[in-house]
């Protein structure tokens, strides 16, 4: 391992700006800290000299870079946050028709890396079924240090949130992907909890007539806060992660409650597929499961304590130690392959 043990990689986040709400941008600085957490030599200037480039999006300047590295022989590693028309679709209004085209594209810019990273096993295999790879699955990460409960900081959060008794919460774009509507719904079966939705709500820009109107229709106990600067504050005042996503790659939000040890409640879904029913979560495909779900925490302590300790478990696998030792393997593995 003498000279490669000095290999530079360079991770870039084109218009990192733009993206800093979004879940990617978080997996970007993740991955930065879990390359830090393991003394990797990395730069985030992809003007620069290094061994190879890992991509985190594909804009005009990603696009310049990677034909750069081409000529260069540098190998280059994308990392396939969208994994096409599954993640695209249902995202905004048009998108649906914009999905085949959309990726089209992405597979014609994921054709060209020497390797895709992808945050998932349901993803990699998506990807590889389309006749994409090599495709390696490196987890967003989560930063186990942020997100660790903490009783001042549960209280004080809330009483800035006005909160009281159980809290049951979801945190995401509000999309109807994201299951928004179930969300209302199953609020509607449980007046006396709070069900609290934290992210950003486009509105009009997104618009879903049908899911606006149940928005502001939704029942007295269920409060749209809008996206927040401290997640790991906002998401310890709360008591139970329910999440009726429809589909995701990796979510990080999952990786963050369960690292704050929260009981989760998940739809069933492939991206969820490493967590296990009643070690992990509770998962439910109907509003009727969901509600008996949410039922079986509240009313047993001995189950709220045991996914509690199942959650934080999954969490540490996800540590930033353990993705910057799972990253520096791979450059390494990758590297070696082109040379």
């Amino acid at each position: 391992m003498h000279h490669s043990s000095r290999m530079k990689v360079c991770v870039y986040l084109e218009a990192a700006e733009l993206f800093s709400r979004s879940g990617f941008y978080a997996a970007f600085k993740n991955h930065l800290r879990a390359l830090e957490a393991v003394g990797a030599d990395y730069t985030t200037d992809p003007g620069g000299r290094y061994d190879l480039l890992h991509l985190h999006w594909f804009g005009p300047r990603s696009l310049r870079f990677l034909r750069r590295a081409k000529r260069k022989g540098i190998p280059v590693v994308i990392h396939a946050h969208s994994i096409g028309r599954y993640d695209f679709a249902g995202g905004f209004t048009g998108t649906r028709l914009l999905a085949p085209v959309y990726e089209k594209l992405v597979d014609r810019i994921y054709s060209q890396a020497d390797a895709l990273f992808a945050p998932s096993e349901f993803a990699a295999g998506t990807l590889k079924a389309r006749g994409l790879g090599p495709v390696y699955v490196v987890s967003n990460g989560a930063d186990l240090s942020r997100f660790r409960p903490d009783e001042k900081r549960r209280a004080r959060w809330r009483k800035k949130l006005g909160l009281e008794g159980f809290v049951v919460y979801c945190s995401g774009n509000v999309l109807p992907r994201k299951g928004v509507l179930e969300f209302i719904e199953v609020a509607a079966h449980f007046p006396k909890l709070s069900f609290v939705w934290f992210g950003k709500h486009w509105g009009p820009l997104a618009f879903y007539p049908r899911m606006e109107w149940k928005i502001r229709r939704a029942p007295r106990n269920v409060r749209f806060a809008g996206f927040v600067d401290e997640p790991e504050g906002a998401y310890d005042a709360c008591d139970l992660f329910f999440f009726p996503t429809h589909g995701e790659t990796q979510s990080l939000v999952l990786l963050e409650s369960a690292s704050l040890g929260k009981p989760m409640v998940l739809r069933d879904i492939p991206a969820f597929s490493s967590l296990e029913h009643g070690v992990h979560c509770l998962k439910g495909n109907s509003v009727e499961e969901f509600v008996q779900a949410i039922e079986a925490v509240i009313s047993d302590t001995e189950l709220r304590e045991r996914l509690s300790a199942g959650a934080r478990g999954f969490a540490q696998d996800h540590g930033l130690p353990a993705v910057g030792k799972r990253l520096l393997y791979l450059y390494r593995k990758i590297l070696e392959g082109k040379a």
